[in-house]
């Protein structure tokens, strides 16, 4: 029909339609943005850690407009970074990966000014960490899992032997994260692998055991018995211990191995014994080595023999404690005050146990002080060379302060205070001074204890007297309680017979019971006996007058 048209009808045809088209192309290109193709996105590397730096780039963002970085989760997207696009609508932007369970999630661009957005893939991969790449065994290791299943039981291994701890089982957070801790088994040395599984996602970290050895005990003198506990060693490998100075020019080295000697067992573990050598008091080292080159340290304190004295102020007869560290052990001690030995004759005799130091070099041993003129002296504690009194090395040396006589002017909760002459005023709880009473007279007791005989008033000790039954009455003092009699009570003073001496205190002071107080009275006795005598008087004078007036 359009063919039947006339010529010129025609081409004033063909005219409207060009006129329309450019019509149409124009309203479009006042529609249409100048950024006619949507956003691209790509992500470099599409997989990673959780924690991992992963490079977003793309094309086709509005030139010098915003592009918004996003992680699609379920039905969330998680914004992650911002970056404006150059002239070409090109863009680039590093973005952390987040702790989030293990799999493939979707990263979103959207173009902030068209609101086109774009979508790429990304894999989180599951992985795991420790807080140290070696050590020894049952040494603790944390461990740290991300990119696991969500809320899921985790499992772990050591050289394929489960090594989860059984409380709390380690268990995923809603994020797919983990935190616990694992003991390393003793097994040889080397590289092993640690592995966590929650039965859908697996990761593994490497880990490497050195040897080990500890020393029990860590320190003590001379002759000493070290026991030497060796883990993560080569397996079935002999080893040789050396103790020698911990400083690096030392020159004193010793070969402290026993022999026969037993090699490690399978899992290169060792068990051996040696005995401290004669060397000065200082720090040394105890180091291990096996055959194959492994070797381990540790460090072992030779002390410097110390001696004690408790108290280190007495008088004289008090008794004194002395104690000794670092001295050789199991071997006997003699001790000397001055010229003069404090040993017991009888533990010297049969020599005693008691003048041994132990298998650790602690020596403890108790003497009288045998001087009591007052001053500083020094006690020495020697070792015994051979038989007889003959004394050997000296050990050890402590002073000891004599005083005169000590007064106790107060007891309060069991704290005592003490003068000693020349030496001052001191405070010591009666428990500790061994405090005991052995003697009352009058108002006055003497008490025995560590730093000799004290005198105190008897009103500084009494609490309390009550009455048990008849005249016996309950001392309670601050150093016991003591069982009396009441044998007078002359006005407001009572008397009291002990075991240990007789009381006379303020009659206030006795818990009153009348009814039960009967003191004996002479001056009744002596009225008794009269009457008696009156009594049978008067029955003989009845007697003889019935006699006079009885019929013959």
């Amino acid at each position: 029909m359009f063919n039947q048209l006339h010529p010129w009808k025609k081409a004033s045809s063909l005219i409207c339609v060009s006129i329309f088209a450019w019509v149409l192309l124009a309203a479009a290109w006042l529609i249409v943005p100048v950024n006619a193709n949507p956003i691209v996105v790509a992500v470099s590397p599409d997989n990673g850690l959780v924690g991992a730096v992963v490079l977003v780039s793309g094309a086709d963002a509005t030139p010098h407009g915003e592009v918004r970085v996003y992680l699609s989760v379920l039905f969330f997207s998680l914004f992650m970074e911002t970056t404006t696009a150059d002239q070409a609508g090109e863009y680039a932007v590093n973005v952390t990966v987040p702790a989030l369970p293990s799999g493939s999630h979707a990263i979103l661009v959207r173009d902030i000014t068209t609101g086109d957005d774009a979508f790429a893939s990304f894999t989180i991969r599951s992985n795991i960490a420790v807080d140290a790449i070696k050590g020894s065994c049952n040494d603790e290791v944390a461990v740290q899992g991300q990119g696991f299943s969500s809320e899921a039981p985790v499992t772990l291994t050591f050289n394929g032997v489960d090594v989860t701890p059984t409380w709390p089982q380690p268990r995923t957070d809603g994020f797919g994260s983990f935190t616990t801790t694992i003991r390393i088994p003793c097994i040889p040395e080397g590289t092993y692998e640690i592995d966590a599984s929650d039965g859908v996602y697996y990761a593994a970290t490497k880990y490497t055991v050195i040897p080990k050895v500890m020393l029990s005990p860590t320190s003590g003198p001379l002759a000493t018995t070290v026991l030497v506990n060796g883990t993560g060693f080569a397996p079935s490998a002999s080893v040789s211990i050396e103790f020698s100075e911990h400083h690096p020019h030392g020159h004193g080295k010793f070969n402290v191995t026993m022999y026969p000697t037993f090699p490690t067992d399978l899992n290169g573990s060792f068990m051996q014994l040696f005995f401290v050598p004669d060397v000065p008091d200082g720090e040394y080292i105890v180091n291990a080595t096996d055959e194959t080159g492994n070797s381990a340290a540790a460090n072992f304190l030779v002390p410097a023999p110390l001696l004690v004295l408790d108290p280190a102020t007495a008088i004289g007869n008090s008794l004194v404690t002395a104690r000794g560290m670092g001295f050789p052990p199991k071997q006997p001690v003699i001790l000397y005050l001055e010229s003069q030995m404090l040993v017991n004759i009888v533990d010297l005799m049969i020599v005693s146990e008691a003048l041994y130091a132990n298998e650790d070099g602690v020596y403890e041993y108790s003497f009288i002080v045998p001087v009591g003129e007052p001053g500083i002296y020094n006690v020495v504690a020697y070792s015994l060379a051979g038989p007889g009194l003959t004394t050997g090395e000296e050990l050890a040396s402590a002073p000891i302060t004599i005083g005169e006589n000590a007064l106790l002017v107060e007891i309060k909760d069991k704290i005592a205070t003490i003068i000693i002459p020349n030496l001052g005023i001191i405070k010591e709880n009666l428990t500790s001074i061994d405090a005991k009473l052995v003697a009352i007279e009058g108002s006055t007791v003497t008490i025995d204890s560590k730093l000799g005989l004290l005198q105190a008033n008897v009103a500084d000790i009494l609490l309390n007297v009550s009455i048990i039954h008849g005249n016996v009455v309950s001392i309670e003092t601050s150093l016991g309680t003591l069982e009396g009699q009441v044998t007078s009570i002359k006005g407001d003073t009572a008397t009291i017979d002990t075991t240990i001496g007789t009381i006379v205190t303020q009659i206030s002071e006795v818990e009153r019971n009348q009814e039960a107080l009967t003191i004996p009275s002479y001056a009744g006795l002596v009225f008794a006996l009269i009457a008696g005598v009156g009594a049978i008087y008067l029955i003989i004078i009845h007697v003889q007058a019935m006699r006079r007036t009885r019929p013959k």
